[in-house]
């Protein structure tokens, strides 16, 4: 690490300072992590606060309103108005009653992009993948593989969607006794499909895990080039 000086050194101090801290969980739920956590969530909740006001709330409420050749008032502007207004009801109990439509409007818009995102960017293109044609001699458009090799990751990729779909497949016949039972066969498709499901969480979770142990190995680095610059220093 290269000499630190002036703001460089107090800021890398106080980086320093909040490592520790926060890895003193280590030891177990302790007063130095709950600080840690809170001046980490109160910067985090400040800085998009800043953005919000510096790319949203400023340049579509108020800039239109300061423009150099006067307001620009339009019914999107005014409708914006209404809702911000309408949202700091929320602040208060007598009338909260009153934000309830802007934060279904948010709820709602941020539930369409979600869903909307989920089928066109998850669920289109598996499908899409899993149609695809099980002719040796096709090529992969991502991949570039070819023959047996591309045959085998379509089958699986195919196995695993039809098998994870089946999973969530709740209905059933009513046998003589009243109760409802599944086929055999569903049964079947059905447990392979929990593997899918399992494997999936399986890879998402030793994802998250290596994640994490590069971040605190960073962590550690810091932590030892900052100490052996302190004694060069």
């Amino acid at each position: 690490m290269a000499d630190l000086t002036g703001l460089d050194l107090a800021g890398s101090m106080i980086a320093a300072l909040l490592t520790i801290m926060v890895l003193s969980y280590a030891l177990g739920d302790n007063p130095l992590f709950r600080v840690a956590v809170h001046v980490f969530v109160g910067v985090a909740a400040g800085y998009a606060g800043a953005i919000a006001v510096r790319t949203v709330l400023w340049p579509r409420l108020v800039d239109p309103l300061l423009g150099e050749g006067g307001p620009a008032i339009s019914s999107v502007l005014v409708v914006s108005w209404v809702l911000v207004l309408l949202l700091t009801l929320k602040a208060w109990p007598s009338t909260s009653a009153w934000g309830s439509l802007p934060v279904a409007l948010l709820v709602g818009v941020g539930a369409a992009l979600v869903v909307g995102g989920a089928v066109t960017g998850t669920l289109i293109p598996q499908s899409l993948a899993a149609m695809d044609t099980l002719n040796p001699g096709a090529v992969a458009p991502l991949t570039g593989e070819t023959g047996l090799e591309r045959v085998a990751n379509v089958l699986i990729l195919l196995i695993g969607t039809v098998t994870t779909l089946a999973y969530f497949q709740f209905t059933a016949r009513r046998g003589p006794s009243g109760e409802a039972t599944r086929s055999r066969l569903t049964t079947w498709v059905a447990d392979v499909g929990r593997g899918f499901i399992a494997l999936t969480f399986g890879v998402m979770y030793a994802g998250a895990l290596a994640a994490a142990m590069a971040v605190l190995a960073e962590r550690i680095q810091f932590l030892v080039g900052l100490f052996f610059s302190l004694l060069g220093g």
